[in-house]
């Protein structure tokens, strides 16, 4: 095997940036590099913004590796190579196609790279929760067979309880809705909604939203005063991390039943900006607890980065080792 046939490459692709790791055969991360977003590749300038984010992360990374010094990302090849990236992956494939060269080339979704690192390389259920939601588990059937299935992810329209978007819009629709009626209770929502987006009116923003002025994104960022409001006793604040936390850990339940393994003792880990509500969390745990008694909700252990240049390893049947993951944690 000759050497550039050692090296390794991960990607993690999403709505805010693309970062990619290359490492050796042993585990050890030789180079890093960071673009923008790399999703969506359906709307306008989404295959140029695709392709510029994986040569530009693929490229300093290699640059960073001492493995490039002049040319392409297209022009060094890797023994495997694995992209999560968030969206349909079936779009972006013959774009990655013309972008890279390996002997293991695999685009898939985002999910099983975030669970892949959240678990070690483990199987499990993970539960996602930012701007969208979405639950992807995997169990292992046989030494050579893995069961997979995915739950929700379908987007602000026809899915994604329990994420920042949900409860952002949830909101939204509640403090108009008491307004409209002289309702009191939501007043301190409607002075957290006004201060937050900045606007003379609540109408305004849902007007600001459907113009897209105001985007998924930022009204999902809302998720973080209606914790504040939570923490300091507001009873509908609480309602809607409890409301969320319940449908997230449903989620998890769903994607047990679809694996057909609600008895099984597995591990179920999270990821995403909601569940930095430790209130949320708290809640998701619990609910977790009672829908899968034998489940175990664990911490993430590694970021979806790192998972994704795990299922690289994999994708080519290289053993993962307690002693590779040692060495990847060095860099982590």
């Amino acid at each position: 095997m000759s050497d550039y046939e050692e090296y390794y490459l991960g990607i993690d692709g999403g709505q805010s940036h693309t970062t990619a790791l290359i490492a050796d055969a042993n585990g050890f991360i030789v180079g890093r590099g960071l673009s923008g977003p790399s999703n969506h590749t359906r709307e306008a300038g989404g295959r140029e913004r695709l392709e510029r984010a994986v040569s530009e992360s693929v490229g300093d990374a290699l640059r960073e590796a001492g493995l490039m010094e002049r040319g392409s990302a297209s022009d060094f090849y890797f023994h495997s190579a694995h992209l999560a990236m968030t969206g349909e992956p079936k779009d972006k494939v013959e774009i990655i196609e013309q972008l890279l060269s390996a002997a293991h080339l695999v685009v898939g979704h985002d999910a099983p790279g975030a669970l892949s690192g959240a678990l070690s390389g483990q199987t499990g259920i993970i539960v996602l929760a930012g701007t969208g939601s979405v639950a992807y588990g995997e169990i292992q059937v046989n030494q050579n067979s893995i069961w997979h299935a995915r739950v929700g992810g379908n987007g602000y329209l026809f899915g994604d309880e329990g994420s920042g978007f949900w409860i952002g819009k949830e909101a939204v629709r509640l403090a108009v809705h008491m307004e409209d009626r002289d309702l009191p209770d939501g007043e301190a929502f409607r002075i957290a909604l006004l201060t937050h987006f900045k606007r003379d009116h609540l109408k305004a923003i849902a007007e600001d939203f459907y113009a897209g002025v105001i985007s998924r994104d930022q009204l999902a960022s809302f998720t973080t005063r209606v914790d504040r409001l939570a923490k300091q006793g507001d009873e509908i604040a609480l309602g809607f991390l409890q409301q969320a936390a319940a449908d997230l850990a449903e989620l998890a339940e769903a994607t047990a039943i679809r694996l057909g393994a609600t008895r099984r003792r597995m591990q179920v880990s999270y990821g995403g900006g909601v569940f930095n509500s430790k209130l949320l969390l708290r809640q998701f745990k619990n609910g977790v607890k009672e829908l899968l008694p034998k489940a175990h909700v664990v911490a993430p252990h590694y970021g979806p980065d790192i998972g994704a240049l795990l299922l690289a390893y994999r994708n080519a049947d290289k053993k993962i080792t307690k002693q590779l993951l040692k060495n990847l944690s060095y860099a982590d």
